[in-house]
């Protein structure tokens, strides 16, 4: 049973047989050529980065130490250049039966997400489009795949069942335009959407709360890895304009070819596809950023994943919504002094 979480570290915390499963492993040396380990400790509500020093390795067991296997750990919490970082003194090996307390999860139920997602496959009025993205459902090992995997290592929805809030956060904002842009082909964009990251089944692996490059991902990339599958599933069924409109929006996606896409987009709903990618991927990535800023700071540290921004926590949403109420408060009653005067006069 845990008795802290990433969430409860705070400066000056002492922990002691505390249980964190590692999501990270890099093998350092110091300026004596001393080996030491970096790690990233985890659970479900986040993580931590952690060291353990040369002394306290030598007396671990180091095959202890590899992503995905869960610890107990002796050390202490210190604030690190603003941020929270743990010092382990010691560690040994944990019961890894249980990972619920370790994998950090959607904040939504991946069940009821699931029955979102297959509300929004049932609106693709396209017959033969709406029956290949059922087929691919049928497939329990994909359906199971898309219910829980993350979407992507670090960075952006890198949690359990991220994929999918990623996928639904984009249906839905692509649902809210459809009253300003009605050209737009809501069947291939939906499709599109729900069928864009498929590809990182392939891409990554997990171990238990370990998320790795697997070797195709390595290789290939989960942009064409995805268009592999669609083509599996389609080939044949599709006139050859939708066939082709569909592996573009999955090899458009990421908009640029810089950001690894082989085609840039070509069409109105390739361009919607990308932006709302971009939209939801970069609005995750503000939540986490204000998210890691330390206690007692205002600023966060400059970001390389949003433009090396130092996102800002005093934006403090009650505060303002406290101040605007106060402000129309006093400009009622001063229009309500104002018209009682005029009534007088």
């Amino acid at each position: 049973m845990k008795t802290f979480y990433v969430t409860d570290l705070t400066n000056g915390l002492s922990l002691s047989g505390e249980a964190f499963a590692i999501a990270e492993v890099m093998r350092m040396a110091d300026k004596y050529e001393r080996p030491y380990l970096k790690l990233v400790l985890a659970d479900k509500t986040g993580k931590v980065d952690a060291k353990i020093w040369n002394d306290a390795l030598a007396k671990s067991d180091q095959k202890i130490f590899k992503e995905g296997s869960v610890i107990l750990i002796d050390g202490s919490v210190e604030d690190y250049r603003g941020k929270i970082q743990v010092t382990v003194t010691s560690a040994k090996r944990a019961d890894e039966s249980k990972l619920d307390d370790f994998i950090e999860k959607s904040q939504f139920d991946a069940t009821e997400m699931m029955s979102e997602l297959m509300s929004y496959v049932e609106k693709i009025e396209h017959k033969a489009l709406r029956s290949i993205v059922q087929e691919m459902f049928k497939d329990e090992a994909f359906k199971t795949s898309y219910k829980f995997w993350p979407a992507a290592k670090s960075v952006h929805h890198d949690f359990r069942s991220g994929l999918l809030q990623h996928v639904l956060e984009m249906l839905n904002i692509a649902y809210s335009m459809k009253k300003f842009y009605p050209m737009a082909n809501y069947d291939i964009l939906t499709a599109g959407i729900i069928l864009h990251d498929m590809g990182k089944f392939e891409e990554f692996s997990i171990n238990g709360i370990s998320t790795e490059y697997s070797k195709k991902g390595i290789l290939v990339g989960h942009i064409p890895l995805g268009a592999l599958t669609f083509d599996k599933y389609a080939k044949g069924k599709l006139s050859e304009d939708l066939y082709y409109h569909m592996l573009h929006m999955i090899l458009a996606h990421h908009g640029e070819q810089q950001y690894g896409s082989p085609i840039v987009p070509a069409t109105i709903e390739a361009v919607m596809l990308s932006y709302i990618d971009r939209l939801s991927d970069k609005a995750r990535c503000a939540v986490q950023a204000v998210e890691d800023i330390s206690p007692g700071e205002e600023f966060g540290k400059y970001n390389p994943w949003m433009e090396n921004a130092r996102f800002w926590k005093g934006g403090n949403y009650d505060d303002i919504s406290e101040e605007l109420e106060e402000t129309l408060d006093k400009q009622n009653e001063e229009g309500d002094q104002l018209i009682f005067s005029s009534e007088n006069e």
